[in-house]
């Protein structure tokens, strides 16, 4: 049975109620875990709400830039006791950033959403295994566009890349202290961040038609495989990424039912693709 009774999650990236790192809390903590959260200070006023709401228990929280060493550094000096999960939930470029070709990506556009999605989760990995005395899980967030071209995701998918080698880099250098670092990358949810990439209610709508269960992702499908990268049943799992995407990400081009003559009952199928 999955359980993570007795275990302490600190958790990056709630920026609203929407937000898959709030997803991973509600499952987290109905698993039994306890639930600390670091929050960028623009995100302070909905993150409060959130806590005031009590639909999670928040054990603690604070503010936490992970692009400031400081703020990481006293964040986590203000943590009690073991960590024995560490979600990483957080992904940002410079909303101009999408509408340009990557060729055109000015070099602050692409250090900044590096930094921010992908090099961060170095730094917090460094702070929270220090407090994973008895072991750990680390868990980070990704997408698709990482490992394949994605329409509109550009310089995100860039970092996504990035990110995943930072994964399993992290997972052999903390697997002798019995710390599993893992990437779970999600099919796409409406989020904040979702918002920014142009045309994603048109993206959302193919990917329904397409995906081999014809739907979409939810936060709920997301947390549930982080309560499973989190718990004990996990315990031999590391430098992986694994795919929670009703299917999608097996597919290089997918058949999408067409009504060709409605008079005589006949379905065909046309493709679509190739899905990238």
């Amino acid at each position: 049975m999955l359980s993570l009774h007795g275990k302490h999650a600190v958790i990056f990236g709630v920026a609203s109620e929407s937000s898959i790192a709030w997803s991973v809390a509600r499952r987290m903590h109905a698993a039994g875990a306890r639930i600390s959260l670091g929050y960028q200070q623009r995100f302070k006023s909905r993150v409060m709400q959130l806590i005031r709401n009590g639909g999670v228990p928040v054990a603690s929280w604070e503010r936490c830039d992970v692009t400031h060493p400081n703020e990481v550094e006293t964040f986590f000096a203000g943590i009690e006791g073991d960590v024995d999960v560490l979600v990483h939930s957080i992904a940002y470029a410079p909303a101009e950033a999408f509408g340009r070709p990557v060729s055109e990506l000015t070099r602050e556009d692409f250090t900044t959403a590096l930094v921010a999605s992908s090099y961060s989760l170095l730094p917090l990995a460094h702070a929270a295994a220090p407090k994973m005395r008895n072991g750990g899980s680390i868990i980070a967030m990704s997408y698709l566009g990482g490992q394949r071209v994605v329409a509109n995701y550009r310089i995100m998918g860039i970092a996504k890349a990035a990110l995943e080698a930072a994964v399993r880099e992290l997972a052999v250098e903390l697997g002798p202290r019995a710390i599993r670092v893992n990437a779970i990358s999600a099919g796409p949810v409406r989020t904040l961040a979702a918002s920014q990439i142009p045309d994603f209610e048109s993206m959302m709508r193919v990917y329904e038609q397409v995906a081999p269960m014809r739907r979409s992702i939810t936060g709920e499908d997301v947390g549930n495989l982080a309560a499973f990268l989190g718990s004990d049943l996990a315990s031999a799992i590391t430098g992986q990424t694994l795919f929670v995407d009703a299917g999608y990400s097996a597919l290089a081009m997918a058949e999408l039912p067409v009504e060709r003559a409605q008079d005589s009952g006949v379905r065909t199928h046309a493709a679509i693709g190739p899905t990238r």
